[in-house]
């Protein structure tokens, strides 16, 4: 006790360490109480710490480092010494760094110093005193815990050492805590900072609003160039921006003059900030018109913004590329997709196999009561028959076509095979396919790529959930509904074409039955030549020799469209959710950069889809 007295009374020339005696002095007195007094001086260790703590945080004004008059950007690279402070390189000793938690976490020391933040640490007690917008934190690290605002709890995960021993915090929290605008770059690995400090001259808060502002990334820009807007919302309590509203922002303008921005934000309590206004200047130059702008710029899978004008002049005009086709005819393909409504148990296609071939298969259940769909592969032969399945798209029972559809080609085109060898002995039927029973309204798809190695007959049947196969076997055919249905020579269409011999957009179209003939095949349950309308089940491999600088869309032309597509290897969701019609316009894909050889398209018709489909390269340059 004497000695906890004895330091509380010492006096140097240095304020600041009396003041730090002074407080572990204070906390020095507690303890002692707590240990030698018993219950009628108990105090709890945590009221000690918190009156330490609030004791320090008075003291903390006296050592930040100055705050900053103006917006600043910070870049830190996750995992690299390096940042840059309003472009200035610095080296850190803890870069920001991702846990294993996948949380990101940045240094809360350079970050306090950098934006004039108060980021103190106390030696003789082991603490980390640190004031976050309006948010005051406490780290005791001897105890790994945290006092926020005076609510005590767990130091991780919202902090955390780093393996140099500094203190981290996690990336989200501390830019809301501290109003900063942040976003982080996938390609470069790192994360951006913009922090703009209060001034006299930002706009003052009224009754708890947050504060709406925001500013051009330069003074003037040409008519068709790219704006950048920059935002400076905060919220003064801490409260973080919920959404914002605007007037008049635009991507782009297209007429010279001034034009007036305004911005309206609302923080996460509802509270509603003043408009902020802003003029931005437009030249009398141009970067690009309309068409060319969206090209340029619009976002990757998403739909165009195009008038109806300017889609019937630059997209639907475009001249058609010519194709050499070759239509492989190395794999048959079997279509059971007729009946697609199934109203009754029965045999809906049957046909004999020997080698490659792809079976596919799209019905709905209309019955009120269950089906159980199944393909079933027989062995009318004297050998052991092997099934290999090289690809396949398999989609459980839904009620959403459109999604059946499109998933299945989805993974078909991925291009996965998980099933198992399967052999069949001589006279002996197995399930190829037996999937979970449909009740009423739900649908299926399938395509399999499949190599045997002798004949079997393989039967695509509606069965009664729980009867035997054998039973399944002896079903009655069912009636054709119009429905594309039979056995077709070529499940594979290569087409290639040279978009350098044609100059401006350019187009080839899929499924219309002029430039891309449906493929004929036959029915054998009803021994005639059929057509497979739309090309269902069959694989386009396209590839466009020299497409230059370019941005490759699509047009739906016959109606409701969702599918995936396959270029250069990329996975492209046409769309990822909704459908495309002819009525949203053009639907940007894909663009090239320039150095491309050549642009490799592959993609299968979805099921629940409608043809045909425009495919229109338009030029950047």
């Amino acid at each position: 006790m004497i000695s906890c007295v004895f330091l509380f009374s010492m006096e140097t020339g240095n304020n600041f360490y009396i003041s730090l005696v002074k407080l572990f002095s204070l906390a020095c007195v507690y303890l002692w109480c707590e240990k030698h007094e018993g219950e009628r001086y108990m105090v709890k260790k945590t009221v000690g710490m918190a009156l330490v703590i609030s004791m320090l945080f008075g003291l903390l004004g006296a050592t930040a480092s100055a705050a900053p008059t103006a917006a600043m950007k910070v870049w830190l690279y996750v995992n690299k010494p390096e940042a840059f402070v309003n472009g200035q390189q610095t080296l850190l000793t803890s870069p920001a760094t991702v846990s294993p938690n996948g949380k990101m976490y940045v240094p809360v020391k350079f970050l306090g110093d950098t934006f004039g933040l108060p980021v103190v640490f106390d030696g003789l007690t082991n603490t980390i005193a640190v004031t976050a917008g309006k948010t005051n934190v406490a780290i005791d690290l001897t105890a790994r815990t945290a006092l926020i605002d005076g609510m005590p709890g767990p130091m991780e995960p919202t902090f955390l050492i780093s393996k140099e021993g500094k203190l981290m915090a996690q990336l989200t929290w501390f830019m809301d805590r501290i109003g900063a605008k942040y976003e982080y770059d996938g390609t470069l690995n790192r994360v951006e900072v913009l922090y703009a400090p209060w001034s006299p001259e930002l706009p003052s808060s009224v009754n708890g609003k947050p504060i709406a502002k925001f500013t051009f990334g330069k003074d003037t820009y040409k008519m068709g160039e790219l704006v950048k807007y920059i935002d400076l919302s905060y919220d003064v309590e801490g409260d973080g921006i919920q959404f914002a509203s605007w007037k008049n922002k635009q991507d782009a303008f297209f007429t010279p003059g001034t034009h007036e921005v305004s911005m309206q934000v609302t923080d996460s309590q509802g509270n509603v900030s003043e408009w902020f206004t802003k003029n931005i200047t437009i030249t009398n130059e141009t970067m690009y018109d309309r068409v060319a702008f969206q090209m340029q710029h619009a976002k990757l899978q998403s739909f165009v913004k195009l008038e109806k004008t300017d889609i019937a002049k630059h997209i639907t005009s475009a001249t058609k590329l010519p194709v050499a086709s070759v239509r492989d005819e190395s794999r048959e393909l079997l279509v059971s997709d007729s009946p697609e409504n199934i109203v009754e148990y029965g045999v809906l296609y049957r046909d004999q196999v020997e080698g490659k071939a792809r079976l596919y298969a799209n019905h709905i259940n209309e019955m009120d009561a269950d089906v159980q769909f199944a393909i079933i592969a027989t062995n009318h032969g004297t050998e052991p028959v092997t099934i290999e399945t090289t690809r396949q798209g398999e989609v459980y029972p839904s009620t959403f076509i459109n999604l059946i559809g499109y998933q299945a080609s989805v993974d078909f085109l991925v291009g996965d095979a998980n099933k198992p060898t399967i052999t069949v002995e001589p006279g002996e039927s197995k399930a190829y396919a037996y999937l979970p029973k449909l009740t009423k309204g739900q649908g299926i798809n399938l395509m399999y790529d499949v190599e045997t190695s002798d004949e079997l007959t393989f039967t695509f049947a509606a069965m009664l959930p729980g009867e035997p196969m054998e039973a399944a076997l002896g079903y009655k055919e069912l009636p054709y509904d119009r429905h594309v249905r039979g056995s077709f020579p070529v499940s594979e269409v290569r087409w290639e074409t040279d978009a350098s011999t044609i100059s401006g957009a350019k187009k080839f179209t899929i499924g219309d039955n002029v430039d891309d003939k449906y493929v004929q095949g036959y029915d054998v349950f009803r021994q005639q030549t059929v057509e497979n309308y739309g090309n269902y089940g069959v694989v386009y491999n396209i590839r466009v020799k020299n497409p230059g600088k370019s941005a490759l869309v699509m047009l739906a032309r016959g109606g409701i469209y969702k599918g995936p597509l396959k270029i250069n290897g990329e996975m492209v969701l046409a769309p990822a959710s909704g459908v495309i019609t002819a009525l949203d316009g053009v639907f940007m894909l894909y663009r090239t950069t320039g150095n491309e050889p050549y642009l490799d398209i592959e993609l299968t018709p979805p099921a629940g889809s409608y043809l045909p489909v425009d495919l229109v390269l338009y030029p950047l340059n």
